[in-house]
């Protein structure tokens, strides 16, 4: 029996896209692999062997907005003052496991030398500082190259950022193993929701609509997309979800729902006439897998791993900087119900092919490699 340690932390924050990989690869290795490994979890605090429940929005997602409104050196120095003890903690806490998984910022520095699997979701910290606030960019150069040789292995999330992290933190590929997150089909699946479509309406959520789903992130480029939905013909309204720090000066402008629950979501997925994801980078893009899932038409940008994760079943804007190039994108799936249906089962099937249970086997064929001894 291997016993694995994960940082859980991320889990216990409402909507972060770390946080939804550790659950969904988690809850499936539990029911999978429960006979082969045990599995504990850090949270901060303690560690506890039952997966751990997100706090809700909160005085987390608080203290974010109120470091990007500090000047940056403050903001990192209540960063470290913040990370310093968690680690001290989790140092006195770590012994005893035979593998121990980091799929945040980089891994702590454990109590003995056990080994450590990182994943790896993006590298826009080190390719893109600009689109980030300044305080997380020194906290991540502070500390990533040099615990990144305290990683054994690596879980990637797409052949692109593989690809990356081959190319530009110099990884053996042979290290890499890439385990494409997966979906949720009990919650993100085409079955319309009664009692969540009321709970929307009332809301005010109209009948169509041009729907976004992430964060305020300057990579997100939610600005040209409010561009482009200005110049539509079509006019369909544009539905904003996720929690953000950044403010886009469009408050007026948009139906911005903030975090809502996965249930919602798939709701939103389900009603919108399309998802548009016009992102510069991503190191993988749930939210296209998700809304597939659910049979929603999507829309994405040129980004190499949104290209990768939807494949044939979306349209493609080569340049979403164009505002006439996107709204014309917008505009032709709208105006065209055929295209609709055409994206929409093209989607499922394209969708159907992101398991949680692939994700799971090919992370425990990390841990279960004989490399990995049991001895403690």
């Amino acid at each position: 029996m291997k016993k694995i340690l994960v940082n859980a932390i991320p889990m216990t924050v409402v909507g972060t896209g770390v946080g939804r990989y550790l659950r969904g690869l988690y809850v499936t290795l539990e029911k999978e692999f429960s006979d082969r490994l045990e599995i504990s979890y850090f949270t901060g605090k303690s560690i506890v062997r039952n997966i751990p429940n997100s706090e809700g929005p909160g005085w987390k997602e608080a203290l974010g907005r109120m470091l990007w409104r500090m000047p940056y050196p403050v903001a990192f120095g209540a960063r470290l003052l913040s990370h310093l003890p968690i680690e001290r903690r989790f140092r006195s806490l770590s012994r005893d496991y035979h593998i121990y998984h980091e799929a945040a910022y980089f891994p702590f520095k454990a109590a003995a030398r056990m080994p450590t699997v990182f994943t790896i979701h993006d590298l826009s910290l080190l390719r893109y500082p600009q689109w980030h606030p300044r305080e997380r960019v020194l906290y991540w150069r502070t500390f990533f190259k040099r615990r990144l040789g305290l990683a054994d292995s690596f879980c990637a999330v797409s052949e692109f950022t593989k690809r990356e992290m081959v190319e530009y933190l110099d990884i053996n590929p042979e290290l890499i193993r890439v385990t494409p997150l997966g979906v949720d089909t009990d919650v993100f699946n085409p079955e319309h929701d009664e009692e969540a479509q009321a709970v929307l309406e009332s809301s005010g959520i109209p009948e169509e609509f041009i729907l976004f789903v992430g964060s305020g992130d300057p990579r997100k480029n939610f600005d040209a997309l409010v561009n482009a939905v200005e110049k539509t013909q079509c006019q369909l309204p544009l539905v904003s979800v996720g929690w953000s720090g950044w403010s886009s000066g469009h408050e007026k402008t948009i139906i911005n729902m903030g975090y809502v629950s996965d249930r919602m979501l798939a709701q939103l997925y389900r009603m919108a006439t399309m998802l548009v994801m016009p992102s510069e980078y991503e190191g993988f893009g749930l939210p296209v897998v998700e809304a597939m899932a659910c049979g929603c038409p999507v829309v994405i940008s040129s980004a190499a791993a949104l290209v990768e994760v939807g494949g044939d079943a979306v349209i493609k804007v080569e340049n979403v900087h164009d505002s006439n190039l996107l709204s014309c994108a917008i505009d032709d799936l709208a105006g065209s119900l055929s295209m609709q249906i055409r994206l929409s089962g093209l989607g499922l099937k394209r969708a159907a092919s992101f398991s949680w249970c692939d994700t799971a086997r090919g992370t425990a064929k990390v841990y279960l490699d004989d490399k990995y001894g049991q001895n403690l």
